[in-house]
């Protein structure tokens, strides 16, 4: 349950209200109504802007929220992005590896073409000088026609076998040249969708910078709503101060108005109550917030099935409100008519009207959980001359 402020309920009614009940019984204390009036302008005025500031704050804070969300949705996309393009850049290196591998070995084959092309003119040379005394030398030293066919064949295959192995060669240039060609147009195509993932990337880090300065803008405007509802906030307290001041003096000069002039404090009405109180919820003595904690202003009463159950006057006395105040949601205020004066607060509905007579154990409302409320429960208060008192002084 939550604490309440004292002076939320006493801002609700008037001071031509307090005028009326106590006239004519003593003679009134000397206090400004205009003084009041001016502190009840103040803090409303106080109220509208903590409102309309805290409308502001909400919607700055869900902007703030889009923002981050888009923030971190770009986030993700560059990351992935960024895997992309690490797997490209890798392939590609791998490709340059191949491609460099395969330079090496066109490099080689070609050495080795040449090389071998060499041995070859320096053959068909040495045959061609030789000419047909070499093959009449090969003729006389043939021991028959057979053996000489054979050793013209063999000088044959000698240079058919060199350009066989020239040709298997340059096979082998062409077949490495065109994996070397089939590298490089994968690494160009590689390279051209790197490029367009270098490009999305950009854009996309161009639009999280832009979001980032917004989100900065949005933070910045945030951070000072907040600074602006916690400053409101300090005026509001301030403002409820004095009015607790305003009301605390005001009773105590009633209180001294009536000892001076002989009389007993009564509220006009021709009620006084018996300062003895009954308890304001039968059947439930569940407490779930004392009276003094964390500046509570007096008890919470709660329990199962307590939601709708009857409120009741805690001493007779007359109702001099009855109705919607603030952060009390419904709420009732009882003046007893001897300087004390009780406060049911949360109410589901109410049960007596202002200017009512109500006797103690009358029922003037039912449980509920409006205002600043985190459950059904009833908060009880029980003022004396404007001062909060602890409730279970009285039971």
């Amino acid at each position: 349950m939550r604490k309440h402020s004292f002076l939320r309920g006493l801002t609700a009614f008037t001071l031509a209200g307090l005028l009326a009940f106590y006239s004519g019984v003593v003679q009134l204390p000397n206090v400004s109504a205009e003084s009041i009036t001016d502190l009840k302008s103040q803090l409303a005025e106080l109220e509208k802007q903590e409102e309309e500031n805290n409308k502001r704050l909400e919607e700055l804070r869900d902007d703030v929220s889009q923002k981050r969300a888009y923030r971190d949705e770009l986030q993700g996309k560059i990351d992935i992005i960024q895997q992309q393009l690490d797997i490209l850049v890798q392939r590609i290196n791998e490709l340059d590896a191949q491609i460099e591998q395969g330079e090496q070995d066109i490099a080689d084959t070609r050495i080795s073409i040449n090389a071998n092309y060499t041995k070859l003119k320096k053959r068909l040379r040495a045959l061609y000088m030789a000419g047909e005394a070499s093959n009449l030398s090969i003729l006389l030293s043939s021991t028959s026609l057979v053996d000489y066919t054979q050793k013209s064949e063999v000088i044959q295959s000698v240079t058919k076998h060199d350009t066989e192995l020239l040709d298997t060669l340059e096979e082998q240039l062409t077949s490495i040249q065109e994996q070397v060609e089939k590298i490089n147009a994968d690494k160009e195509e590689l390279s051209t969708d790197k490029k367009d993932l270098d490009s999305k990337s950009d854009e996309l880090s161009a639009l999280y910078l832009e979001n980032q300065k917004l989100l900065d803008e949005a933070e910045q405007n945030e951070a000072e709503a907040q600074a602006e509802a916690e400053r409101l906030e300090k005026e509001k307290e301030d403002a409820d101060a004095a009015i607790d001041k305003w009301y605390e003096d005001y009773y105590a000069a009633l209180k001294a108005a009536s000892t001076n002039s002989g009389g007993s404090y009564d509220s006009g009405v021709g009620y006084i109550g018996t300062g003895s109180f009954v308890w304001p919820m039968p059947g439930y003595t569940y407490i779930t917030c004392y009276y003094g904690d964390g500046g509570h202003r007096g008890i919470d009463i709660a329990g199962g099935g307590i939601y709708g159950k009857p409120i009741v006057a805690a001493d007779g006395g007359k109702v001099i409100y009855s109705d919607w105040m603030d952060s009390y949601g419904y709420c009732v205020f009882i003046d007893h008519g001897n300087g004390y004066s009780t406060r049911y607060a949360h109410a589901s509905a109410l049960a007596c009207s202002v200017g009512d007579t109500v006797s103690p154990g009358q029922t003037i409302a039912y449980v509920g959980s409006t205002g600043n409320s985190t459950g059904p429960h009833l908060h009880f208060e029980v003022i004396y001359y404007g001062s909060t008192t602890n409730p279970f002084n009285y039971f």
